[in-house]
């Protein structure tokens, strides 16, 4: 895993040394084994290399072969299967990079390359015959990729900052994206905030030439064949086996490996099975982190209530491996909203930053993470109860109701699961957005100017896919994983901890886990009154019984860090001046409500500062490129 950067002039004209070489250097970051380019007159190829993979050390970025040039920030999760489908003999494999055999395959197989490939990419070659450029994104978008298309010149970047060094990206603010951005505030993807540098979807390709671009997915989940087998324990064998493989794909590096754990099920069972696999060979995990914070009087354990803590430092202390617990204070949420979200992406996890510092300081380079599992391996009934109201199972959607609001004699509960989860999602969306539990805070549009919010033409058309539930756990798992929110918080993460030399890996996002998770059948999804029935049956082994995500204790600690930094931000706006007049902003609204932080912080007010946290940062874009 590494970085790229790629400039084609469809003009002819020269791409000017100087600033290719200038734009290369903004992803030193990403490099630490070095950076080579090509410059061949319109068309320039660089390359950013971090070495992570055994094969990654043979790297000769850009790699040039027979009118082909390639770079490729990659790594390949199904060598041997490749090598075998390319006809590699065995001998040569060991020292063949993966952007080698990337570049086999699309001389195979042209734009179709990318339905063989599994792992972390995104990559561009050039070819000469057809003056054309091919650019693709891995499936789940676990690598970021940017472009911008103007002017006759084709420019891609992992990083947007290195589109910026060039004089001819345009930084136009797209105020659509920013209304977007300020009307839905539990929504994160990866939109741009630029109106011509935009992401290459996760599981996209694109292909650039004079007479323009051509766009297209190549990844469908919506589409995955059906799995079905005779015995119920076969599906929770075979999902074992793929737990294993999809892990054990990721532990290939010479370089310490660091996971996330929790008191939940996904990141558990990754670092579960990553230490057990480490400790069977010559390696273990070098350390466990947790956002959840160390006990301490501050933090007590409770002594009526579950805490995930105890959970940690029992796997933890079981498996021999050091656990890390949370650090971030509100010095670290402070300096999080003064980022540049323009460029880095719109996620909020700011506390993955003291993780980030804390494993580059231990040299980690692998970090293993849970994440994409709710979409994947552990997804629950979401669009099953829907499907039972169409399919007519009365009985058994009453059951699953009356489960999920604490029994019959909650008739209450009961009835708005039954409206909620059931009858709605089958609902027109105009109906569902009437009544939608997602509908846009109120608290948030007080900092809109209103004058923005008339000027901007419908920005409704900018929310993510899955802004409602809809019928079927199949399409829903789908407009999930099609949804952008894991793409951005990859790409994000990937930014954030590229000047600590870390990589963070998916497990659970897996094209070869997600292609049997999604064909199983939506009876798996509720067993024995139980979600995530599979997940827990086949690593029953390792996980403790009654495993939950229980974290009240992280909870107390993010009222404290949200407190703290928001008191430290209170007196950042200027009274006055060019930069302190957005007109995004309710800008008086926005000064009164941060110099009334109030004294102690209540879930209530936190939520509240979710909104003023958005109006903030758009604020920071307009200090950075509006005014």
């Amino acid at each position: 895993m590494s970085a790229i950067l790629g400039r084609i002039n469809f003009s002819g004209r020269t791409v000017v040394p100087e600033d290719f070489h200038r734009a290369l250097s903004i992803l030193d970051d990403y490099g630490p084994e070095g950076s080579r380019a090509r410059l061949d007159g319109p068309v320039a190829l660089g390359f950013q290399r971090l070495d992570i993979s055994p094969e990654s050390a043979f790297e000769d970025q850009p790699l040039v072969q027979g009118g082909l040039c390639i770079v490729a920030d990659v790594i390949l999760d199904n060598r041997d299967e490749l090598c075998e489908r390319l006809a590699i003999d065995r001998s040569m494999r060991a020292g063949l990079p993966d952007s080698y055999l990337i570049l086999s395959a699309y001389r195979r197989w042209g734009r179709d390359c990318v339905d063989a490939l599994v792992g972390d990419f995104a990559f561009a070659i050039w070819d000469d015959e057809r003056q054309r450029l091919f650019c693709a994104r891995d499936h789940i978008g676990a690598r970021p990729l940017y472009y911008c298309h103007y002017g006759g010149a084709f420019s891609l970047a992992t990083d947007r900052r290195a589109l910026l060094a060039f004089s001819d990206v345009p930084r136009q603010i797209d105020e659509t994206r920013v209304a977007s951005y300020l009307l839905w505030p539990s929504e994160f993807h990866e939109a741009s905030f630029f109106s011509r540098m935009l992401p290459l979807p996760a599981g996209y390709w694109l292909e650039a030439g004079a007479t323009g671009l051509n766009i297209q997915r190549y990844w469908h989940p919506e589409q995955v064949a059906d799995v079905r087998y005779a015995r119920r324990d076969d599906y929770a064998e075979h999902c074992r086996e793929l737990l294993e493989q999809v892990v054990a794909s990721r532990l290939r590096t010479g370089f310490p490996i660091g996971s996330h754990v929790s008191g939940g099920l996904d990141s558990s069972g990754v670092a579960l099975l990553a230490g057990r696999q480490l400790n069977g060979g010559s390696q273990a995990l070098a350390r466990c982190y947790t956002w959840a914070p160390a006990v301490s009087n501050a933090y007590p354990l409770s002594s009526h209530e579950r805490d995930e803590r105890t959970i940690i430092d029992t796997l933890c202390r079981r498996e021999g491996v050091e656990c890390h617990y949370g650090t971030a204070s509100g010095r670290d949420l402070q300096a999080f909203l003064q980022r540049d979200m323009a460029v880095e992406g719109d996620t909020d996890l700011f506390e993955e930053l003291p993780v980030m510092a804390d494993a580059g300081e231990r040299s980690i380079r692998i970090m293993l993470s849970g994440w994409g599992g709710d979409e994947s391996a552990t997804f629950t009934t979401r669009g099953y109860p829907s499907s039972l109201l169409r399919r007519g199972a009365w009985w058994q959607l009453l059951m699953m109701a009356r489960s999920h609001g604490g029994g019959l004699r909650n008739w209450r509960y009961v009835l708005h699961y039954l409206w909620q989860q059931a009858m709605l999602p089958n609902l027109p969306d105009s109906i569902y957005d009437r009544y939608s539990p997602f509908r846009p805070s109120q608290e948030l549009e007080r900092y809109i100017a209103p004058a923005f919010v008339a000027s901007v033409s419908n920005p409704q058309t900018r929310r993510m896919r899955a802004w409602r539930e809809y019928p079927g756990p199949q399409r829903m798992q789908a407009e999930l994983l099609l949804n952008g929110h894991l793409a951005a918080r990859m790409a994000s993460w990937s930014h954030w901890a590229a000047p600590h030399g870390v990589i963070y890996r998916y497990p659970l996002t897996d094209k070869r886990l997600l292609d049997f998770t999604l064909g199983l059948p939506v009876e798996l999804l509720w067993q024995r009154g139980r979600v995530r029935g599979l997940y827990r049956q086949s690593l029953s082994d390792l996980l403790p019984s009654g495993l939950a995500k229980v974290d009240h204790a992280n909870e107390k600690k993010r009222l404290r860090v949200a407190h703290e930094g928001w008191r430290l931000l209170a007196k950042s706006l200027p009274s006055g001046g060019d930069k302190g007049l957005c007109p995004w902003l309710d800008m008086a609204t926005l000064r009164r409500h941060l110099n009334a932080i109030p004294k102690t912080m209540s879930q209530k007010e936190l939520l509240k500062l979710v909104c003023l946290g958005r109006a903030y940062r758009v604020w920071q874009i307009w200090c950075r490129y509006g005014g």
